[in-house]
């Protein structure tokens, strides 16, 4: 090979000198100066289409303390009730690292005199980019577990994100590549004050107490985490590939919403981001579907009810799952991996995985608790209750909870007990934006006429169809045993405690009622069922003690129930070709709701092989009849044939006379 062909066929980086460090990358030089092209990365996304990046942002991207963001759901748990919900924080975090550079692209555009370098919006990105590197095995769970393992921490993952933002620049030796594009220290410092606004050695008494940025800049720190209002590219992707991935579609065009975006100075000194006063309505859309995407995934109840159990299986573990750190030691338990990055890069959500397949001894209860969820056989989730959120809310009224529903539980002798041990009270604070006020009392506008001058709209001046709170306390009571008689017991006697507490009583109470077992079969329980079984031969009744009702209530009003159960009851016809009815089986005492009358269903025929059971409802006077009919379904049915009494007319006819 001549020395000519050589020098055509190697390839060297070279830096374009008629252009700013920043707006170029290493460019990949050959023998022909039209394949010259810029070193960027070109990604596919579901969401935004074709997205190019910064070859910088290539370099972190292509780290191993990035690359471990694959392993991290962006739903958590949530993946566990929508299976279509298997994405990761991964594209998510270059997802938000697009839209921070559609956004301030935008800005250069319509405001020039802003002077926004590519120094602040490569910042910007890169911000934007490593957001979500603290975040530790499914997510908010990881967080709630060093909560209760390592309280006087306050560990949070925004400050964790700081942390590996620092080890992934230092352990990979990226430093040269910043000076490489003129990043220096405090751009570094400008950075992690975007993903956490108080890093150490922050002074917070003054007017503006960061040191990336001055003043004249505060605008830039509204972008990734926008602490003023919450509305921010974060919210932006998550809102949109989140629904897309849950099957939840949205309205909101976040494009649209970006391109009225606003840079105004204030008196005193800052800039803020303001918006078009026509998208006012779009901001309230922003908070509802926040709203409703934590309703209808992040705080669903059998998600919930998972975390729960996952949580209690990660403290179980704590003790017995150790990880190396970096002198070489696996002596690190799961709590105490935040101390170290090195060690808490190798945390991610295939723990479950180490502690399912781990052979330690004491681990067996961590993964009792894993088959369960695989399983199915999650915490019965029992009811809520609203509660009115109040700033001298007493957490310890929560954890006091179980004991106090215990109280109202009724058992018969012959019934297995629960303890307060076998529940479990879950708050859940649902909110508009971060403190539940409403979200656009901290929001700047502008108007068409007055580009320039910022201006607030009140609720008031929206609409009168807006709600008039914004903040919601959930309280979620759980059963860890599934049996239905418990659970059915448990859900009257959460009723019960939000009656003498004054809270909200839950949904749908007015139909429960407590299950007991007939003769050896167990009924699952179902809301509004009151059974009597009844048979020709016996008239005289027999009733055990309600499990809704006060004994001496229900002993109060015995006759009247008596009578009105005498008033219902007609004759039972038995069937042809059956010449002897089953011995009569224990009767349930039917218990009257005060606002809805029960529903009393019986089945005329049991026991009988190869036989459709009869199932009459003595309220409606009409049959139901069905091969292998459940009793769980039997007043649901009784419920919705009342309209079709025409359908059922002949029937009704034939066995009622």
């Amino acid at each position: 090979m001549s020395d000519s062909e050589e020098y055509s066929s190697a390839k060297r980086y070279k830096r374009d000198e008629t252009t700013s460090d920043l707006e170029t990358s290493p460019i990949l030089i050959d023998s022909d100066p039209d394949k010259s092209i810029l070193d960027t990365k070109i990604f596919n996304d579901p969401i935004h289409g074709s997205i190019e990046l910064h070859w910088l942002l290539v370099k972190l991207i292509d780290t191993p303390e990035f690359q471990r963001l694959r392993r991290l759901r962006q739903v958590g748990l949530a993946y566990y009730v929508y299976p279509g919900a298997c994405h990761q924080r991964f594209e998510h975090s270059i997802g938000t690292c697009y839209l921070a550079g559609e956004l301030l692209t935008r800005l250069c555009q319509k405001q020039p005199e802003l002077n926004i370098t590519p120094k602040d919006i490569l910042c910007v990105q890169m911000a934007a980019l490593c957001h979500d590197l603290g975040h530790g095995p499914f997510s908010h769970t990881f967080e709630d577990v060093i909560t209760i393992l390592r309280p006087e921490l306050h560990w949070i993952h925004e400050h964790a994100s700081v942390q590996m933002f620092d080890h992934l620049i230092e352990k990979n030796r990226l430093l040269p590549f910043f000076q490489q594009v003129g990043l220096n220290d405090i751009d570094i410092i400008f950075v992690k004050e975007l993903i956490y606004s108080e890093i150490d050695g922050q002074d917070n008494t003054q007017v503006w107490p960061y040191k990336g940025r001055d003043i004249s800049k505060s605008f830039l720190y509204e972008i990734v985490s926008n602490k003023l209002t919450g509305i921010d590219v974060d919210k932006f992707d998550y809102f949109a590939r989140d629904s897309y991935y849950l099957g939840t579609k949205i309205s909101f065009e976040h494009m649209r919403f970006i391109k009225f975006y606003r840079v105004i100075k204030f008196d005193d000194g800052k800039r803020h981001l303001c918006l078009r006063d026509k998208e006012v309505k779009a901001c309230y859309e922003i908070y509802r579907i926040r709203d409703d995407l934590h309703r209808r995934a992040y705080q669903h109840p059998v998600v919930k009810g998972i975390e729960l159990m996952l949580r209690e299986a990660l403290i179980a573990a704590n003790d017995y799952l150790f990880f190396c750190n970096a002198a070489g030691r696996c002596d690190t338990r799961l709590a105490h991996t935040i101390d170290d990055m090195y060690t808490f890069s190798q945390v991610d959500d295939h723990i479950v995985t180490l502690i399912k397949h781990s052979y330690h001894p004491n681990m067996d209860k961590a993964k009792e608790i894993l088959e369960k969820i695989e399983r199915r056989e999650i915490y019965r989730y029992i009811g809520n209750t609203h509660i009115k959120f109040t700033a001298d809310f007493q957490k310890k009224e929560c954890q006091n909870a179980c004991h106090d529903i215990i109280k109202y539980c009724h058992f018969n002798e012959n019934q297995s007990h629960i303890t307060e041990n076998d529940l479990v009270i879950q708050t859940v604070d649902l909110t508009c934006g971060d403190r539940g006020e409403d979200p656009i009392q901290n929001m700047w506008f502008y108007t068409k006429i007055s580009p320039n001058k910022a201006t607030k709209i009140s609720k008031e001046q929206v609409s009168t169809f807006l709600p008039q709170t914004f903040r919601e306390h959930d309280l979620r009571l759980y059963c860890k045993t599934r049996d239905p008689t418990v659970c059915s017991i448990a859900r009257c006697a959460f009723k019960e405690f939000c009656i003498a507490k004054g809270y909200a009583v839950p949904k749908g109470s007015d139909l429960w009622m407590a299950i007991s077992p007939i003769s050896e079969q167990r009924l699952t329980s179902f809301a509004g069922i009151a059974i009597q079984v009844m048979s020709k031969s016996n008239k005289n009744q027999k009733s055990i003690t309600s499990f809704f009702k006060n004994p001496a209530q229900s002993a109060t009003n015995e006759p009247a129930t008596s009578k009105s159960k005498s008033a219902l009851i007609p004759e039972i016809k038995k069937e042809p070709g059956i010449s002897k009815l089953p011995p009569p089986e224990p009767v349930v005492k039917p218990v009257v709701s005060p606002k809805k009358p029960a529903v009393i269903v019986c089945p005329t025929i049991a026991k009988i092989p190869n036989h459709e059971t009869e199932w009459i409802n003595l309220s409606d006077r009409f049959i139901l009849t069905n091969r292998n009919f459940d009793v769980q379904y039997a007043h649901l049915y009784a419920e919705r044939l009342g309209a079709m009494r025409k359908m059922v007319a002949k029937a009704a006819e034939n066995h009622l006379g």
